[in-house]
């Protein structure tokens, strides 16, 4: 697509955007057909728009282009349109096959850029979702990453609040317009991640409401910015299904959290694995994916409460060992170790991760 988009340019996109008739499809046709001035469809005679579009394109152009641009929603909630051609437009999204030609922004349009994983799930979650969001994003957090959502009710909101939380900084994209932050429940949350540096986008004009059409699109923004979809419960026919599938068709990462076989919250999660989703029981498992530093709570000191305590823990100081290997390390009795490491996590000094045990802090000198 044309790059260097003038000033003019910009604005004429955005006037042709503010039209339901017209979607990412025509507004791509019309950077391709009006490659050298894209400002030029506002004055092109309703002949030559009908030899390049038809049906409710041509009608959506031809209303809208009458139009003046409403800039006072654009100052009131200071949504900052990024367009394709811009820096700062995500890498990570224009790789995808049908990126918007159009962003808009509210908050932190840095983050676009930045290491991020997409959480979704149950909106109906139950209280394992929320335990093993509360185990896993402050570890992602602290290894800054963004946390992706939809700041829908359920995971997506938890995910967002969380990163929260812990310090951390979260996207929200929306399947509406971004100066009404839908679902209206989420909207003080919303306004928070925005006041914590936080971002919320859409690829949808100001005014545009919560269509139903309008979230598998959404789905595929969450996928296209994030370089894994972490998927924590979903039943088997759960939208959040949709977003890992795109994530996959992306190529980037999907990681499904394991849940019980006979909860039908599982369902579709469990399934995943099956499929060949990396199954996540820490955030050791999906920053390891991404060859991001481990560097889980290294601020907390551990201090050893035996002998033996103090020999385990000094032998997975620096790497995560399996059973046998600390056994042979320490040269203590492999019955002994396994019967001393469930007591070591339950005290939150090590944490099982998926090539052994691994420390949760730093040993007392």
């Amino acid at each position: 697509m044309k790059k260097n988009l003038s000033d003019g340019e910009k604005e004429a996109l955005l006037i042709l955007d503010q039209s339901p008739k017209i979607g990412a499809k025509t507004l791509k046709k019309v950077v391709h057909y009006y490659n050298n001035n894209i400002q030029a469809i506002l004055d092109d005679s309703e002949t030559n728009l009908g030899k390049l579009f038809q049906g409710a394109a041509l009608e959506g152009i031809i209303e809208t282009r009458k139009n003046k641009l409403d800039k006072k929603v654009y100052s009131q909630f200071s949504i900052q349109p990024i367009f394709f051609d811009d820096k700062v437009y995500p890498k990570l999204l224009a790789e995808i096959y049908d990126p918007p030609v159009i962003l808009y922004c509210r908050g932190d349009s840095e983050l676009l850029n930045s290491i991020s994983i997409a959480i979704v799930g149950s909106r109906k979650y139950t209280s394992y979702s929320k335990s093993v969001l509360e185990k896993i994003i402050p570890h992602l957090v602290s290894s800054k990453i963004t946390i992706v959502s939809g700041l829908a009710v359920g995971v997506d909101g938890m995910a967002h609040y969380l990163a929260l939380e812990n310090g951390g900084k979260t996207i929200g994209v929306l399947g509406c317009g971004v100066d009404e932050i839908y679902p209206t429940s989420n909207r003080q949350l919303g306004e928070r991640m925005l006041e914590k540096g936080g971002l919320i986008i859409s690829e949808f004009p100001p005014g545009t409401p919560p269509l139903k059409q309008n979230f598998p699109l959404r789905n595929r923004i969450i996928a296209g910015l994030s370089s894994g979809t972490l998927v924590v419960e979903a039943r088997k026919d759960s939208g959040s299904l949709i977003t890992a599938g795109l994530s996959n068709d992306f190529g980037r990462e999907v990681f499904a959290v394991p849940g019980n076989i006979d909860s039908f919250a599982s369902e579709g999660t469990n399934g995943l694995i099956k499929q060949g989703a990396k199954i996540v029981t820490s955030a050791a498992d999906i920053l390891s994916e991404l060859n991001i530093e481990f560097n889980i709570g290294k601020t907390t000191v551990i201090v050893p409460e035996s002998v033996e305590e103090e020999k385990i823990l000094k032998s997975i100081e620096s790497e995560a060992l399996p059973v046998d290997k600390i056994s042979k390390l320490t040269k203590l009795d492999i019955v002994a170790v396994n019967s001393l490491m469930p007591i070591l996590e339950i005290s939150g000094k090590v944490e099982r991760v998926h090539d052994g045990y691994r420390l949760r802090g730093r040993l007392k000198k």
